[in-house]
């Protein structure tokens, strides 16, 4: 549809739809159409309290996102994007969590990080894939 529509390119967007274990066939695809793959990764997913949508992608302590960005670089994607940045009621936040976090998901335990150390725990694994994407 992408190809047809005369689109540059092609965006997964949904991390529980795509998530990360098609990402190659996706990409091998896109640029056998000649199209820029850009495959979307993501903590994780919970938002039944704000939408009610009982699906659950679990963030596993970074391993989820950890899993989706290394999905994203195996399949050669030409951008890679992060749903999303600060979707609170989403559970897909990566901006800084506090401990103290009423209500929400703390860092807490991710990439073996507590505390304080830990409420910047995926803006720093965030540098981290995105100098590996840079490396390429």
């Amino acid at each position: 549809m992408a190809a047809a529509g005369k689109f540059t390119g092609l965006y997964t967007y949904d991390v529980l739809l795509y998530g990360g274990g098609n990402f190659g066939r996706i990409c091998a695809e896109a640029h056998r159409l000649n199209l820029l793959c850009a495959p979307s990764v993501g903590p994780g997913y919970e938002a039944a309290a704000a939408t009610g949508d009982a699906r659950v992608k679990l963030r596993l302590r970074g391993a989820t996102y950890d899993s989706m960005w290394r999905l994203a670089l195996d399949a050669s994607a030409d951008l890679v994007t992060i749903t999303s940045y600060n979707e609170w009621s989403e559970g897909t936040q990566i901006e800084p969590a506090s401990s103290r976090a009423a209500g929400y998901e703390t860092y807490d335990g991710s990439y073996g990080l507590t505390g304080k150390s830990a409420e910047r725990a995926y803006l720093m694994r965030t540098g981290y894939w995105t100098a590996q994407f840079a490396l390429r």
